[in-house]
């Protein structure tokens, strides 16, 4: 029996590791979709050559270039990291599953806090955590 419960824990966990993503994932596209239809009137003025609409374009596209950078070295560590501890571990003790969710999260990461922050200030109301 002792097996047994030794096997359940880490696949609770597991568990645990990809619900939490699959929240994350759920919250960073509602806040995606609220800051696409709160960009969308800005950025059309933008393009009718109101200087405030050409600055969110502007602005829109630096925090995407930079979350991209940011995902990919969160993304390198996250995997370096699991890497580490899979050479340094005994066979069998690294939990697979949680450690691919810890490599999506550290990549979602940067787009989830751009995401949530541009939400939080185009519908003026206060971010959360």
């Amino acid at each position: 029996m002792p097996s047994s419960s030794r096997k359940t824990r880490p696949a609770i966990a597991a568990g645990g590791a990809a619900q939490a993503l699959a929240v994350r994932m759920a919250t960073l596209q509602a806040d995606a979709g609220l800051t696409i239809a709160m960009r969308m009137p800005i950025l059309m003025r933008g393009a009718l050559g109101d200087s405030g609409g050409q600055r969110e374009a502007a602005k829109a596209v630096t925090e995407k270039v930079t979350a991209v950078m940011e995902s990919g070295f969160a993304a390198t560590q996250a995997s370096v990291l699991f890497w580490w501890g899979m050479a340094f571990s005994l066979p069998g003790s690294v939990d697979l599953g949680e450690a691919a969710a810890k490599v999506a999260h550290s990549t979602l990461e940067p787009f989830a806090k751009r995401t949530s922050a541009n939400a939080a200030r185009l519908s003026g109301r206060k971010r959360r955590g």
